[in-house]
């Protein structure tokens, strides 16, 4: 897997209003792009905006925040970022979240680590997904 090589996909969770600026609030944070939400100059992320279907949205871009589910509030993967209106049911997608944010997750607050999945193209260009490493459980936590 390489550094820049890969994608976190996340649920908008809440929209919120603070200091004048739309948040929308995402089940990715701190505990899969810790480094971005501690050295957001030295490791910024690129963030595109869905619909719940998947499909790319489009229309007014509007200055927001992209915050994580971490009960601290420098938990932000994007400030200010210009992408259209983000309500509840909608999917961000972190762009760049390869090894580096994979091989290094967070474990704040014992949240588990997502699943990550592979992409292999066969011979005749079939493209089939496989899974690199399960969610882990809360079993797996505590054991």
């Amino acid at each position: 897997m390489l550094s820049k090589n890969g994608f976190t996909a996340a649920y908008v969770e809440y929209a919120k209003t603070s200091g004048g600026r739309p948040i929308a609030i995402t089940h990715a944070g701190a505990q899969v792009a810790t480094r971005t939400v501690f050295q957001p100059d030295s490791w910024p992320l690129r963030v595109t905006a869905h619909h719940p279907t998947g499909a790319r949205k489009t229309g007014p871009l509007v200055a927001q925040d992209i915050a994580g589910p971490l009960c601290f509030a420098g938990d932000v993967i994007a400030r200010a970022r210009r992408l259209p209106a983000l309500v509840p049911g909608d999917v961000v997608t972190i762009l760049d979240t390869g090894a580096y944010c994979f091989s290094a997750p967070y474990h704040f607050n014992t949240l588990p680590e997502p699943a990550v999945y592979g992409v292999r193209t066969g011979p005749r260009g079939d493209v089939r997904f496989e899974l690199l490493r399960s969610v882990q459980t809360i079993d797996d936590i505590l054991t």
